[in-house]
């Protein structure tokens, strides 16, 4: 039996006004997934460049915990 859960994480900046909304992000990647069981973090408004995220540390705590 397959328990596999895909992650889903995206993030936008709030100073990037030409960049891609973090639901079309969700959309794409739900779409590759074509129906896969899914959970989504989300993080916006921070920047890439600091990995300390609210939503981005709680996908790395659930990576850790299997």
């Amino acid at each position: 039996m397959n328990n596999r859960i895909d992650a889903i994480y995206a993030r936008q900046s709030v100073d990037k006004k030409d960049s891609i909304s973090i639901e079309s992000q969700i959309e794409f990647c739900k779409y590759e997934l074509k129906g896969g069981n899914c959970k989504e973090y989300t993080d916006k408004g921070y920047s890439g460049k600091n990995t300390d995220r609210p939503k981005f540390q709680e996908l790395v705590r659930d990576i850790k915990r299997g």
